[in-house]
């Protein structure tokens, strides 16, 4: 039996779907939630096998919780079921750990396929989520400045273009003598924009920022 959690904050679409996996013989909905923070306590209250989960949701939203219950729980699936493709939250939800990205419009049968499949270790997706990161997945691995940018953002710490290019900068060991010529400020200026990484990043002093920036660049994002 494949125990499921259903997370959405539509109860419309949650008692729609759980009616529909309750009548397999071979699934159950063993809890609901309308959010993320409370998906994570049913999480870790259940322990289901699968997870479904929305994205846009308030308090905590979809991406931000599966982080958080991939860390916890790794062996635990999710899957995200949404309205649509959005590239920047398809390679996000990816980033964090999903097993696998569905469109809310697909069909009821190949729903179900997809939960035994996750369950089964495979990722799901659907054809158009497929089609963003075939389109998506090469540049990304070339481009290590939006990599950062996606996993930061995973950690709800939002940088600047300036601010990213600067930390790139950082990891490579440049002073803020060679930062000012680079960027063609004033070192004063630069110094302002490094403060503003110290306090966005919640840290003290370059060698923090470096290490911290280093250990995002390395690892999958799992954590808050």
């Amino acid at each position: 039996m494949i125990k499921i959690l259903l997370v959405d904050d539509q109860r419309l679409f949650r008692a729609g779907v759980k009616s529909l996996l309750n009548d397999l013989e071979d699934m159950e909905v063993i809890g609901t939630a309308e959010d993320g923070e409370e998906a994570v306590r049913v999480v870790e209250e259940k322990n289901p096998d699968v997870v479904l989960m929305d994205i846009h949701m308030p308090n905590l939203d979809g991406i931000r919780a599966t982080a958080q219950i991939k860390r916890k729980f790794p062996d635990t699936k999710v899957v995200f079921l949404t309205t649509q493709a959005v590239e920047g939250l398809v390679i996000r939800g990816i980033d964090v750990g999903a097993d696998g990205f569905l469109i809310k419009e697909l069909y009821p049968d190949n729903l179900e396929q997809a939960i035994r499949d996750a369950y089964r270790g495979q990722m799901v997706l659907s054809g158009e989520v497929a089609s963003v990161l075939v389109g998506r997945i090469r540049e990304l691995t070339k481009d290590p400045i939006q990599i950062l940018a996606i996993r930061l953002e995973n950690r709800g710490i939002k940088l600047t273009k300036r601010e990213l290019e600067i930390s790139m900068l950082l990891l490579d060991g440049k002073t803020n003598t060679q930062l000012a010529k680079h960027f063609q400020l004033r070192e004063g200026t630069i110094k302002n924009y490094i403060s503003d990484l110290y306090m966005k990043l919640d840290l003290h002093n370059r060698r923090q920022v470096i290490a911290y920036l280093q250990d995002i660049l390395a690892f999958a994002d799992y954590e808050y």
